[in-house]
């Protein structure tokens, strides 16, 4: 189990540093090929087809707990079958929603409204065209790229993942080089992605038998009835993270100056590297405590519980101390000076990583297994809340208004979480839970031996 853990952690650390890496290197290589103009209008144009990534609803994921558990009960036939119907579903899905998103693109002047100028119309529509399609299939296959994980092989799906977006982006670079233009650039990835799926699943087929037997075929909803509540959940959390991103940046807009947005978001994007590193460890321990609940080993689970609870705490209360020192002279070679850590903002959201640390940790307990609708409504409310708190805090505190909002929601959050998470453990109690995550540290020695 913790080489499966460690090399879930091994392919997610790999897979930020190959978006960090595409991102530094792309950006300076495309304006310098394109022009800032130029540039400028292909974001625009790739943001919007990356709005069909929600199109699933959060389908993929719960389908990825499901394939877990059939294949940990041995019912091959029957997760051969959802993975047949997931990948119907989500083919359905997303084809509804590309076509909303065209027709919606179709009644408006995009091209207008977006001040596309340098990118005429109909190269326009042929890069979203190619865009869409390139977000169905990167779809399919984050949905596919769970099937491994299904049989114990936590990082290969992932592996496969950043190494097709790392070709992906070297192909790009050529063909940019070699003066391409924004559609034959998302032909590429479209193109590079139908291959780099194609291959996965012919390589599925003959390592994991029963995945030959999974079936295209109509529209299943009635198969996968079931799945629509933890689906929606998982929107849920999409949902919720979108409402507190923007929604926090409107509010400063609105009650501030677009010099502050700036400032508030810098500072937020260097302190979220926390919870990217507490995502890393929930993203690994995920498969272990479905395997461990499927079977009904609560002693195992509270032992992953916790330990992952406690990793993630002490390492969000180093990151945090460390980043507050640091902060000022990160910020001034990054922004070369033109973002400093103002405060107390900058402190009080360093602050939030604690108890995101606990509470998204623990949430894993019930994502492992499709309990977490209840998480997900919290969620929600907890950041509508958040933004309506910080209405009133803005004008009164200032940027550190909406920090103290935030802060509130994570606390309430803790408390919601835990809740459901000891409802799913019967055997763990608050009372040992907590020394166990503050004092427990036997299980270091023993791991060094």
């Amino acid at each position: 189990m913790l080489r499966r853990v460690l090399q879930s952690i091994a392919a997610s650390m790999l897979g930020q540093v190959g978006q960090i890496l595409i991102q530094l290197v792309s950006v300076p290589l495309l304006i310098q090929y394109w022009g800032l103009t130029y540039y400028g209008e292909w974001l625009l144009l790739f943001t919007i087809p990356s709005y069909l990534s929600v199109s699933d609803a959060g389908l993929a994921s719960a389908l990825s707990n499901e394939l877990l558990i059939g294949v940990s009960k041995k019912e091959y036939a029957k997760t051969a079958r959802l993975l047949g119907n997931g990948i119907t579903a989500i083919i359905g899905f997303s084809g509804i929603g590309a076509a909303v998103l065209a027709l919606g693109l179709q009644l408006t002047d995009f091209t207008f409204w977006l001040k596309i100028n340098h990118i005429d119309q109909s190269e326009a529509w042929l890069t979203l065209a190619f865009l869409m399609v390139y977000v169905m299939l990167a779809l399919q296959q984050e949905l596919l790229s769970t099937v491994p994980r299904a049989e114990g092989d936590n990082a290969s799906g992932r592996i496969w993942i950043t190494l097709t977006r790392l070709i992906e982006f070297g192909v790009v670079v050529a063909v940019v080089s070699q003066g391409g233009k924004a559609g034959t650039v998302a032909l590429t990835y479209a193109v590079i992605r139908a291959i780099s799926w194609t291959a996965m699943f012919w390589r599925y087929r003959h390592r994991y038998p029963w995945v030959s037997h999974a079936k295209i075929g109509f529209f299943p909803l009635a198969e996968i009835r079931h799945l629509l509540s933890p689906s929606l959940a998982f929107f849920g959390f999409s949902l919720a993270n979108s409402i507190v991103l923007q929604g926090s940046t409107l509010l400063i807009g609105a009650f501030m100056t677009p010099v502050q947005v700036v400032v508030y978001t810098t500072l937020r994007t260097l302190t979220n590297f926390i919870r990217q590193i507490i995502n890393v460890l929930t993203s690994a321990i995920w498969p272990e405590l479905t395997r461990a609940l499927v079977a009904h080993d609560f002693s195992t689970a509270i032992v992953l519980h916790r330990r992952v609870c406690q990793i993630a705490f002490w390492a969000a209360l180093f990151f945090l101390i460390t980043l507050e020192i640091t902060g000022g002279p990160i910020l001034l070679v990054w922004t070369k000076g033109a973002v400093t850590p103002e405060q107390p903002l900058f402190t009080v959201l360093l602050l939030t990583a604690l108890p995101y640390s606990l509470w998204n940790t623990s949430a894993t307990t019930a994502i492992s297994v499709n309990r977490h609708q209840a998480i997900a409504f919290a969620f929600v409310l907890s950041s509508l809340g958040a933004l309506l708190a910080a209405t009133w805090l803005i004008p009164r505190y200032g940027l550190a208004g909406m920090a103290i909002g935030l802060l509130v929601g994570d606390c309430f959050m803790l408390f919601r979480v835990f809740q459901n998470s000891l409802g799913i453990l019967p055997e763990e109690r608050i009372g040992k839970f907590v020394p166990a995550i503050v004092t427990d540290f036997a299980w270091l020695s023993q791991l060094r031996k």
